[in-house]
């Protein structure tokens, strides 16, 4: 599985990017959201879908609407997924849309059917972010659902929204902000639980085992800025 966000209109580096994610062969490729500048703008739209393509041939493309979606007529006409889940395995990713509010996302995230699986939460606004967004009114509503999270002993959640590398731990759940997909990019301020960060372009790779959560986030140039294992039987 293949998670990054933010393209926007960084046409170029998107492209190069996605040349490097398909060379690893991806079962699954999640998008963040902010895929265009201008949700209402067609041609953006048609030109995400051309860099993408090569991906979309063979993947499931996971979406989740971003900011920058808005107005939402051509997401919703292209994809129409806000929040929803889907079974993968052992896991179970499920997919956010704060516009629904904190408690919109707590009800959601509580009538998602488990089943002994493990979750993964896929939302464009991060939980903690040490990015400019992380200081936000949205930002900060959303931390409410930490202890959600924690509950739901959700290991890993994915954000996007600030446009940097972060792998934020807070009480044993990891945080990763990948808003590397493009567009241009933000400074990280340290926060608390922010074990690594990095400025640049990039996306993560991720392993789904039985057991555990291997993750790798590649920067642009191909260098691994960082790695980490999430064991899922022990983690809570």
């Amino acid at each position: 599985m293949i998670v990054y966000g933010d393209s926007r209109w960084g046409n170029a580096t998107h492209r190069r990017l996605v040349e490097m994610m398909d060379r690893y062969k991806p079962s699954i490729v999640v998008h963040l959201g902010d895929m265009v500048n201008s949700g209402d703008n067609r041609e953006e739209w048609e030109i995400f879908f051309e860099i993408t393509s090569p991906l979309r041939s063979y993947a499931f493309f996971q979406p989740v609407k971003g900011n920058h979606e808005k107005p939402d007529v051509y997401y919703r006409q292209y994809f129409g997924l806000y929040n929803y889940w889907a079974r993968v395995g052992n896991y179970v990713l499920i997919f956010l849309d704060p516009d629904v509010g904190v408690k919109g996302c707590e009800s959601f995230l509580r009538s998602v059917d488990l089943s002994n699986k493990i979750p993964i939460v896929f939302s464009h606004y991060p939980i903690f972010s040490g990015g400019p967004h992380g200081t936000t009114q949205t930002v900060k509503n959303l931390q409410a659902l930490h202890d959600v999270l924690r509950e739901l002993k959700v290991p890993l959640v994915f954000g996007s929204h600030d446009h940097n590398y972060q792998r934020v731990v807070r009480d044993g759940v990891t945080y990763v902000v990948t808003g590397g997909g493009g567009a241009p990019l933000y400074r990280v301020n340290p926060i608390e639980g922010l074990l690594v960060s990095a400025v640049v372009h990039h996306f993560v790779k991720v392993r789904l085992e039985e057991d555990r959560i291997e993750c790798e986030a590649i920067s642009i140039d191909g260098k691994i800025i960082d790695s980490f294992t999430i064991s899922v039987r022990s983690s809570f």
